[in-house]
């Protein structure tokens, strides 16, 4: 079963000084449950680039995204990316959630 489509919560817990609160999104691509890229409901200004896109893998070299399917929640690094580049913004620690 796919995770794209669903909607999700991003709690951030790393960096200490987020002043975004939490960030929400819809996933665009299941990247073989080892990565998602989400589209957030408003765009985040970072250091370097400004985008709505952020590319999330677990941050536990064993876990996966299937715990989201059963409502349970997965930590996360995440990072801001850019439209078909390479760029990315942003290493975030956290955890994710289907909203």
């Amino acid at each position: 079963m796919s995770l794209r489509g669903k909607t999700v919560r991003i709690l951030v817990s790393e960096p200490f000084e987020w002043s975004h609160g939490n960030l929400f999104g819809t996933i665009e691509d299941d990247r073989g449950g080892k990565s998602l890229k989400v589209r957030l409901t408003k765009e985040i200004e970072g250091k370097k680039l400004t985008s709505d896109l952020m590319a999330l893998k677990p941050r536990y070299k064993e876990e996966t995204f299937k715990p989201l399917l059963q409502n349970y929640s997965v930590a996360v690094v995440v990072a801001l990316i850019a439209e078909d580049t390479e760029n990315f913004d942003y290493t975030i620690i956290g955890s994710v959630t289907v909203d």
